[in-house]
Order: C-alpha cells, then structure tokens, then sequence
C-alpha cells in the first residue's frame, strides 16, 4: 500500500511540475494541425506575412488588366455586330437579332410601306412646331400629336396581333413569346434606319445579295 500510494503521488507530481511553455507548445501544435488542411503543412507566419504582401502588391494591376482587357473584348464584339447587322452577316447578329422567327418578323414588317413609319415623321414636325411657340403653330401640332398616339396604338395592336399569329402557325408558340415590342420598334423606326438592314423591298421581294 505503501508503494502504491508512493507512485500515485509520483505520478501527480510529474504531472503538476510540467513545464507551462512546453504545455503551450502542444496547445500551439494541436491548433495548427486542427487548422490546416489534411496533408499540408501549416505556413509559418512569415510565409504567410509575404504571400499577403505579394497578393496586395499585384492584385490592383492584375485588377486593372482584366478590367481593360474585358472593356477591350466588349467593344470588339459590339463593333463587330454593327458591322454585321450592316453587312447581313447573320452568324454574328446579337442574340436579339437571331433565329428564323426574327428574319420572318422582319421580312413581314419591312415588306411594305407602314403607316407606323410615316407616324415617326408627324412626330418630328409636330415637335419642331412647338418650339416654334407660334400659337396657332402649336395647336395644331398638339392635335397632330394625339392623332398620332391614337393611330400608334391601334396600328401596332392589329400589326402586333398579325404577327403574331403568323409566327405561330410558322414557328410554334414559344417563338411568339415576348416579340411584342420586337415588332412595333422595327415599324416606328425609318426604313433608313432600321437594323439590320431590310432584305426585302417594299413591295415583298427579296433583295439581290451583295456581292463579296
């Protein structure tokens, strides 16, 4: 019992008289382990000191390249379809311009002379008349105004509605979908204006391509 007792006490002893910095050392080891990723090691503290600096000393050019270099790539490609919506280049149209039921839309629209078209130049006067500030001048640019928005709406709804209805007998329903304001922008817009340009004359026929 003696004995016993004596390597208890030893025991505790040991224990109790372990050095404190030798205890951190273990608690410091435990933690990086449990911190680190399985199979690395743990950086020391200069090396993650310098991998620190090193990223805020290159990101901002870095930064600033991938920046210019996006801007750079942006502007080709709106150049690019510019040229293409010019040119009839279809494979490089802009996603708006795309697909079968576009072109069809377009050919429908630009096949013949629209009143919606000729509404576009009533604006532009009526607009010049007013700030003329001729009253009599102004009262009947006022008028031709809202004759003008009157016929707007109701020609772009039965222009809306044809289209529409031709689009899905031709394509389906899905491709009739959101083709509303698609349509009515092209027929307000000025034949010399429109983009891409028309393909077929105002009479229905297909224009001659160009040649290369």
């Amino acid at each position: 019992m003696f004995g016993r007792r004596s390597a208890d006490q030893n025991v505790a002893e040991a224990a109790q008289g372990a050095p404190a910095d030798e205890a951190s050392a273990r608690a410091a080891r435990a933690a990086r382990a449990q911190a680190a990723p399985k199979g690395r090691a743990t950086p020391s503290r200069r090396e993650a000191e310098a991998a620190r600096k090193a990223r805020l000393k290159n990101a901002p050019g870095n930064l600033k390249e991938a920046r210019r270099a996006e801007r750079a790539a942006r502007n080709k490609a709106l150049y690019e379809q510019r040229q293409a919506m010019r040119s009839g280049d279809t494979k490089n149209f802009p996603a708006r311009e795309r697909g079968p039921a576009k072109a069809f839309i377009r050919d429908y629209v630009d096949g013949r002379l629209r009143v919606l078209e000729l509404l576009m130049y009533v604006v532009v006067l009526s607009y010049a008349a007013l700030l003329s500030r001729n009253t009599a001048l102004t009262t009947v640019s006022t008028i031709a105004m809202e004759v003008v928005l009157f016929l707007g709406l109701v020609l772009g709804a039965v222009l809306v509605m044809r289209i529409r209805k031709a689009v899905t007998e031709k394509f389906g329903a899905q491709e009739a979908q959101r083709i509303n304001f698609y349509i009515v922008s092209r027929a307000v817009m000025p034949r010399v204006l429109r983009q891409p340009k028309p393909t077929v004359t105002i009479t229905g026929k297909k224009k001659a391509p160009r040649s290369a």
